[in-house]
């Protein structure tokens, strides 16, 4: 399993790419995950140039890391046709990239429309029987997750999507911060887990709140459509079942396996995520790589 930082924690905080690739190399990780829309770029076509993506290559090389998985996004279940189908060429363009820096795997979620889930599940299907063909001939795994406000929300049916393409190139990614939405507030975290099982390759650590309880959050009006989540990087502050979380990750051999990803993906305090990243490296350890 790597263990990885995404860059995500620091993108409000000012510090320049060197800076942050820096900083999670203090931190003590080895692999680190970029977020950015310079480099790597989502949701729009990527635009950094081959200089530039070299630059980045160097730069994190020199911190002394290596890339675990890209975090990027686009619009491939979008309900507009044109829409769709441009996301399908950047994701084209982001297969390049990762060719010009060695890497093999991205991180990415659903996306779409929430009030559209059967046109956009068409779409998403329609993408991806292209692109996973793509994958498949460059060696190359998308791992997929249900974000909060995608046209799916649910972990269970979003496996279900990944495990039908019986591909080596698609998996399922179980973000922990998401959930109490995965399975409409009942926070099952290790019966959604035994049901990812195989398919599952890549999980996103951090806490969050139930935001079916009273007063966790605070929407006004009350009846708003709106989604609300965190991700805390102090993990045991939230309301996640961790030690549910980890047995389970445990019993099905996550932490042992090579081709499993862990991101550590705090957002919000930039000025806690490297307290909060030392503990969570140290944690992931113990639990999931040297406890059998």
């Amino acid at each position: 399993m790597k263990i990885t930082f995404d860059t995500s924690a620091f993108a409000e905080s000012g510090m320049s790419f060197q800076e942050v690739y820096d900083k999670v190399a203090s931190i003590g990780y080895e692999y680190i995950s970029p977020y950015d829309p310079i480099f790597p770029g989502f949701w729009r076509r990527p635009k950094a140039t081959k200089s530039q993506i070299m630059w980045h290559k160097k730069a994190i090389a020199d911190a002394g890391l290596k890339i675990a998985a890209l975090t990027t996004g686009f619009y491939i279940a979008d309900p507009d046709e044109f829409m769709r189908s441009c996301a399908v060429e950047h994701w084209k363009r982001m297969f390049e990239i990762a060719e010009m820096i060695d890497v093999k795997n991205f991180n990415t979620e659903l996306g779409g429309d929430i009030n559209q889930p059967a046109r956009c599940e068409e779409m998403l299907l329609k993408s991806l029987d292209e692109l996973v063909p793509i994958m498949e001939k460059r060696g190359i795994r998308m791992d997929v997750q249900a974000h909060p406000f995608d046209f799916l929300e649910t972990s269970n049916e979003t496996c279900d999507i990944m495990r039908s393409y019986d591909s080596p190139s698609l998996a399922y990614l179980y973000a922990i911060p998401h959930t109490f939405h995965y399975d409409n507030g009942k926070g099952d975290v290790a019966g959604m887990l035994k049901y990812a099982g195989e398919t599952l390759k890549h999980i996103i650590v951090a806490d969050t709140w139930d935001y079916t309880k009273k007063f966790r959050y605070n929407v006004n009006p009350p009846s708003a459509n709106v989604r609300c989540h965190a991700h805390i990087g102090n993990i045991g502050e939230g309301d996640v079942n961790w030690e549910a979380c980890f047995s389970t990750l445990r019993e099905m051999g996550f932490g042992q396996a090579q081709d499993t990803i862990a991101t550590f993906n705090p957002l919000g305090f930039p000025e806690l995520a490297e307290k909060d990243g030392r503990h969570v490296l140290k944690t992931l350890t113990e639990e999931l790589v040297n406890k059998r």
